[in-house]
């Protein structure tokens, strides 16, 4: 869950929504300067599963030690492992090529985003859990290139798609957890212009408004990218315990907020 402190309460937004925003975005994707990586549908597809193995965890909520509701952040990183491994193993489930993006990024997010985020942390001395999600998502991607046998082809694909990938994640997290709300400025960095581009462009957001982003340069094909999602608001408080925390979720009122992506 993202869980963000609002003037109201807790606002939480739980990872499929937060996946079913991030194919919004990505299904805009693409203009002039920004090439779609073909073919398209793969990667549009990995945007709205990346995060399906939160579903199951989601369905029972849980708090820390005080009652407070833990979202995302509040779970060690070994502790996601298993989440990964069901995203990963939903994305393969529709296609190799999505699970192919699917398991890149679930690597990646225990592995400095694969080079995003700087030199890749050594693999040695991590987390058992770790260690074999990673030795895991290899032996599936080997699988996944097998079966789709295009070489180098695919393997620029699937970088360019990855990247992409983490730009749309990050601006879905801009908007929905940390960036909006004390108006900060992120940059997605190494976004792709097209497959091959290494170096990428380094797209900059930043607040255009109380539920909007503006980002530059402009990826995107229509001038604004409506956002949508899917969020409850809830009482911020100490819960006494699950089960406290999920009737409280479960009473609170689905309401859909309408964000958007705008041009700078």
């Amino acid at each position: 869950m993202i869980i963000t402190r609002v003037p109201d309460g807790l606002r939480v937004i739980t990872q499929t929504a937060h996946q079913a925003q991030c194919r919004r975005i990505m299904s805009a994707w693409g203009n002039s300067g920004f090439a779609r990586p073909l073919p398209w549908e793969p990667v549009v597809a990995a945007a709205g599963v990346h995060d399906e193995g939160w579903r199951e965890w989601e369905k029972h909520p849980r708090v820390d030690g005080e009652g407070n509701p833990q979202g995302f952040t509040e779970i060690p990183p070994a502790g996601h492992c298993g989440i990964h491994a069901r995203s990963a193993a939903a994305a393969r489930r529709v296609g190799p090529r999505v699970g192919l993006l699917v398991g890149m990024h679930v690597t990646g997010l225990t592995m400095g985003r694969l080079g995003l985020d700087g030199p890749m942390p050594a693999l040695g001395g991590r987390d058992d859990a770790i260690r074999a999600l990673v030795r895991d998502e290899a032996g599936h991607a080997r699988a996944a290139r097998a079966e789709c046998g295009e070489g180098p082809n695919l393997a620029s694909w699937a970088w360019a798609a990855y990247r992409l990938l983490q730009a749309v994640d990050v601006l879905g997290l801009y908007l929905t957890w940390t960036g909006l709300i004390p108006g900060s400025t992120w940059t997605l960095p190494r976004v792709p212009r097209c497959e091959g581009d290494e170096a990428g462009a380094d797209l900059r957001v930043c607040p255009a408004g109380e539920t909007a982003c503006a980002v530059a340069p402009w990826p995107f094909g229509p001038d604004a990218v409506p956002a949508p999602v899917e969020c409850r608001i809830i009482d911020d408080r100490p819960y006494v315990d699950d089960a406290d925390l999920g009737a409280a979720l479960d009473a609170a009122r689905v309401v859909q907020m309408p964000m958007e992506v705008v041009a700078a």
